[in-house]
């Protein structure tokens, strides 16, 4: 337990830099934005259609691979300071063994990524409060506008999937959309955090992750690249449910996601091991 502890308070300790971090406060803001700007349509066309849509608006919102792209560019430049080492961390890390100070990073990169896509998924509730109410179901809203030609003459940016609708209730879409956004977010980070040690510079980092959710855009079409696009994962309509499509399943999404991060926190874990403490002062 005191090793857990201790892990935690590195992660916790990272965290709490966040309110002297401007760069962290506009990011936030620029995504509540987003979310503003991706989401309004819907109420609009709820509105004109004189009903009031489910909250189940999360799943479908970086669907379109644009939109993908703005949702988890501030996620890497959040990670992007990697491997977040200071005088404050330098101060915890003389006092603590290096092992549990590394996966107090690991596990600091998780919880942000774990915030961030929850501060959306609540974002897409809250500024729609006045126009959605409560269901079960995926509600006569979506259902419309998924299955006709409503958002083509209303112009809403975000397309309801008729898959994800078809094959996924509203419970099941928010968790694993959430799940996997998650996962994959917290992937994008360490391999930022791998990048900025081998490297020395944060650069790196930030380029082999923007070039990861590029890149899920530009095989957006292709069903088969989407099998070596890991960002593209994180929307339930590019993923294969009962052999219908030549999507990857969701058991090899898991997998993969499971094993890069094993590969990745061992090799931090293990590097941060053997690197000179007077080394990383220096670095700092």
């Amino acid at each position: 337990m005191k090793s857990v502890k201790i892990s935690l308070i590195v992660a916790i300790q990272n965290i709490r830099k966040w309110r002297t971090n401007y760069r962290i406060w506009i990011l936030v803001i620029l995504t509540i934005i987003f979310v503003q700007c991706y989401t309004k349509e819907i109420s609009t066309n709820a509105l004109a259609m004189g009903m009031k849509s489910s909250p189940w608006l999360y799943p479908f919102l970086y669907t379109d691979r644009y939109i993908r792209i703005l949702f988890m560019l501030p996620l890497i430049f959040i990670y992007c300071d990697a491997p977040f080492i200071d005088k404050n961390q330098i101060y915890i890390l003389m006092r603590c063994k290096r092992k549990l100070w590394s996966i107090g990073q690991i596990i600091y990169i998780f919880m942000t990524s774990a915030m961030y896509f929850s501060l959306i998924a609540a974002m897409t509730i809250v500024l729609n409060i006045r126009n959605i109410e409560y269901m079960n179901d995926w509600g006569k809203v979506l259902g419309t506008l998924a299955f006709s030609n409503v958002p083509l003459v209303k112009g809403t940016a975000v397309t309801i999937s008729t898959y994800i609708l078809t094959y996924f209730t509203p419970t099941q879409a928010m968790f694993f959309t959430w799940l996997l956004s998650v996962l994959c977010g917290g992937i994008l980070g360490l391999i930022i955090y791998v990048c900025n040690v081998i490297s020395k510079s944060k650069v790196v980092g930030i380029a082999v992750s923007g070039f990861l959710v590029i890149l899920s855009a530009a095989v957006s079409g292709n069903e088969m690249a989407q099998w070596f696009s890991p960002v593209s994962w994180t929307t339930l309509n590019k993923l294969d449910v009962g052999k219908l499509t030549q999507y990857p399943t969701f058991t090899y999404v898991m997998v993969v996601y499971m094993t890069a991060i094993i590969i990745l926190s061992v090799w931090i874990i293990k590097v941060i091991e053997k690197k000179d403490v007077g080394v990383m002062i220096r670095e700092v």
